[in-house]
Order: C-alpha cells, then structure tokens, then sequence
C-alpha cells in the first residue's frame, strides 16, 4: 500500500476514475505500479491516457481475484507486463461484467505477472477473449475438462471430438444455444469440426467425413487458451 504522500500526489489524476476512499484509490494505484514497474504516479498517468475506470467495484474485484492467485502462488514480486498487453486486459477486465467473462482476464492478467508461468502469451488471446460469450467460456472448459476425465493426454486434445449431443447434454443447453456458440468458437479458431476417417479406402488413405457442427474437436489455440485464460490453479 502506498504512502499517504503518494496517495495524496496521485489522488487528482485518480479522481476521474471514479474513486470512493483513499484506501481504495492506494489499492488500485499500488497495484498499477506493480504491473507496469513504474512509481505510482508515472503507472496512473499510463492508464488515465488510455483507460476510463467506470466501474468500480469491477476493478476491486479484478484487483482482489488476481492478487490473491498470486498470493496462493507464493509471488510477492510479479513480473512487469509490457503495456501492448497491459493495457488492454486492465481495460477489458475493469468493464467487463460478467463474472465467468472477467475472470478469464484475471487468470490471463495473474500468469502474466507470475514469473513461473512458462507458457507464451499472445495478442490472439485479447481479440479471443473479447469475442466470447458466457456460454462458449462453459464449452470450452468443458471441452478441456472432459478430455482430462477421459485420460486423453494433453498432446493429443486436437485428435479427439465430441457430439453435438454430448455437449447439449452436458451442459443442458439447446441446439439453437449450441450452434450459436460453436460457429463462434470456430470463427475465433478455438474449436473447429472434427474429420473422422471411414472405412472407405481411396487408394491407400482412407475417405474421411467432414463433420461440420455435428462433432467438434479442439484446436491447439484453444487448448493454450484454455490453459492461460481458463483452466484454475
């Protein structure tokens, strides 16, 4: 938590972004240096040039949910995101008011910070994630979830498919829900129709099938999305 002397110099520029108490602005304002390793004047001018804080309580969640992944992580000293990602998940995260939708910024933005998190991040991911509906985060975990429960190493995800009926049942939802969300998720590249071999040979390959929207498989930027945006600790 920043002194009051750094409070009170940051307070003016921080007043825009709609600040309740002192203890919350020290909060936001200390987390902000944190993640561009700045002092926190320098990190507040960063973010009023760009970002718009316009709900509140979403940032204290934002801010609460990420340090305490850390926490639990055993990091106390995160690594400095570059501000071509940091901006734009600090201000997709701050406006997002879904819970399931902005959590997958606070796991995004936590891996991040955490010097131990050794998978790549992508800009991909930004444009994915702003893209998704509640219902295609719920595939998706799904998807990765039941690949897990059914023994299917994590090299071999994209070989395997599920039905159309299987999700449906699954998660209780609709043909018409389904459908909406898969051709999403496969405009974004996350998942994308499954190609079965048949038993018809073609010379010496065998025929495959193409299977639209009726069975799905994983795509390798929806496995490493999941893995950095979605699966939990």
């Amino acid at each position: 938590m920043p002194d009051t002397e750094e409070v009170a110099k940051a307070i003016a520029e921080a007043s825009k972004f709609g600040t309740k108490s002192v203890e919350e602005t020290g909060k936001i304002l200390s987390f902000l240096a944190k993640v561009f390793n700045e002092s926190i004047e320098q990190a507040t001018g960063i973010v009023s040039d760009k970002l718009k804080f316009l709900r509140w309580q979403r940032q204290i969640r934002m801010v609460d949910q990420v340090e305490q992944i850390l926490t639990q992580r055993n990091v106390s000293e995160g690594r400095t995101i570059p501000p071509k990602f940091a901006l734009p998940m600090l201000e997709n995260a701050s406006l997002e008011e879904d819970d399931e939708l902005q959590d997958m910024w606070i796991r995004l933005m936590a891996n991040a910070m955490d010097p131990n998190f050794k998978a790549s991040f992508k800009m991909a991911y930004i444009e994915i994630i702003k893209g998704l509906t509640p219902l295609d985060v719920k595939i998706l975990d799904f998807f990765y979830n039941q690949l897990i429960a059914d023994g299917i190493e994590r090299g071999n995800f994209i070989r395997h498919s599920y039905t159309q009926n299987r999700i449906c049942d699954a998660l209780n939802i609709s043909r018409e829900e389904y459908l909406d969300s898969i051709y999403n998720l496969f405009r974004v590249e996350c998942l994308a129709p499954a190609i079965v071999k048949g038993g018809i040979m073609m010379g010496r390959e065998p025929l495959t099938i193409f299977k639209g929207a009726d069975e799905v498989s994983m795509t390798p930027l929806g496995k490493n999305l999941i893995e950095v945006c979605i699966k939990k600790d």
